[in-house]
């Protein structure tokens, strides 16, 4: 059966809402209308008092990365698996540039282990070493259809880190070939005279985890690759901004696309001092409630592009308490619970649905040149949707999880999760 016809459901674009069927065909979107004619061997979906929103799309993910001593605790197998079930239909991943390989290699490396994966699969480029051979890669990757790079302001102490003049000299190359850089923007020298002391001290909880990356951190990083942008007029996208400061920063300028984490909307740096402070941790740390709430109306004064969760997620085992905080594996899950958090939000405070849909579909699906295959509900469109029934708002959401990963960072926050998921179709 290649046939599906969702019938009386509230389409939620990006640009509004309206009450039309949807013919499902080979994949794709073949009808949106009344649909009568429809011929046989169709399979018909009653979504009368549902929305319908298209496949979300997680921008900022991290599958099965080296971290510290250990990985990320999935694969693309089961994190794909989990990320469908949550509503998300494609993920944008990054690869990892091992000591010696090319991008190329590193490339089509990551393509492979994304073989797995049950959902569609974009990457992003990470720039972790700076030499002649890795800038002249940069205008074949691009040709290979993959525009977006990232580079990072900190992690020298691992040999990720470009220096900020490196950095130009990157954004001058993406400027030229019709790229866009990504940046993790947290200033190494900041976070390296705010950690020392630290760890003379002996100071190790998890709470100071947030000291050792202060805020302060962010804002230096922002100010410079802003400026970095305007003299290589170079379009950046700062991935997983986080202080009112920084966004303060950053939306000055017309270069910049800004992207923020559930965690950091919804989470603060209180939970560092619960019993199980150290799952928490990931960088860049979670901030001050007035952070999180300059942030919700960067999301709804249109200030911020993309919510994506920068999932890197760990098990309770790979993070026991007592670990030195600079010891602790950095990161959380969430492309699972991305979309029915964000859309329990959203609806909790009033907001306007079709905006939830630019800032987890439509926008990223532009950003990345996904649109108008993603990111909107149209003919010709690929068949990706989420049918959703609002009045089913739990806090009691657990059991619908399918994600292997043993601990959950919103667990007592509503939660919408899915009636139906399509991708492609089926």
């Amino acid at each position: 059966m290649n046939k599906t016809l969702l019938k009386n459901g509230i389409i939620v674009n990006a640009d509004g809402k309206q009450k039309k069927d949807i013919l499902l065909e080979n994949g794709k979107i073949s009808t949106i209308g009344d649909v009568k004619d429809f011929g046989n061997d169709v399979k018909i979906i009653n979504c009368a008092d549902r929305l319908i929103f298209p496949g979300m799309i997680d921008a900022h993910t991290h599958i099965g990365i080296p971290i510290k001593a250990g990985n990320s605790a999935d694969d693309f197998e089961s994190g794909s698996k989990s990320a469908l079930n949550g509503g998300v239909t494609t993920i944008i991943d990054f690869t990892v540039l091992d000591k010696d390989q090319s991008l190329n290699e590193s490339v089509l490396e990551r393509q492979r282990l994304a073989e797995k994966s049950v959902i569609d699969v974009s990457m992003h480029c990470n720039i972790t070493r700076f030499d002649k051979n890795i800038l002249n890669e940069i205008p074949e990757i691009i040709k290979m259809g993959i525009t977006s790079f990232k580079v990072f302001t900190t992690y020298k102490e691992a040999g990720m880190m470009l220096t900020y003049n490196e950095i130009e000299e990157v954004a001058k190359i993406i400027t030229d070939n019709g790229g866009l850089l990504m940046v993790h923007a947290e200033d190494n020298d900041v976070i390296e005279k705010s950690s020392f002391p630290l760890i003379q001290r002996k100071l190790n909880e998890p709470k100071y985890h947030a000291i050792a990356r202060p805020a302060e951190s962010e804002e230096v990083a922002v100010e410079k690759i802003a400026n970095i942008a305007e003299r290589t007029e170079c379009d950046f996208y700062l991935v997983h901004l986080n202080t009112a400061n920084g966004l303060g920063i950053a939306k000055q300028s017309n270069k910049l696309f800004i992207e923020t984490c559930p965690q950091y909307l919804l989470l603060d740096d209180s939970v560092y001092e619960r019993a199980d402070g150290q799952m928490y941790v990931a960088s860049p740390p979670l901030r001050k409630k007035e952070d999180c709430e300059a942030l919700w109306q960067g999301v709804m004064d249109g200030s911020i592009d993309v919510i994506a969760t920068d999932h890197c997620p760990f098990m309770l085992k790979d993070k026991p308490p007592g670990i030195p905080f600079q010891d602790i594996p950095n990161g959380m899950g969430g492309v699972e619970t991305l979309f029915p958090i964000m859309l329990a939000q959203f609806l909790k405070r009033g907001a306007d649905l079709s905006r939830l849909v630019q800032l987890i579909s439509t926008n990223p699906a532009k950003i990345f040149n996904l649109y108008p295959q993603k990111g909107k509900i149209a003919v010709g469109s690929d068949a990706d949707l989420v049918v959703v029934n609002p009045e089913d708002i739990t806090e009691n959401w657990m059991d619908k999880l399918i994600s292997k990963i043993d601990w959950n960072a919103y667990i007592g926050f509503p939660a919408i999760f899915p009636n139906e998921v399509f991708h492609k179709g089926k």
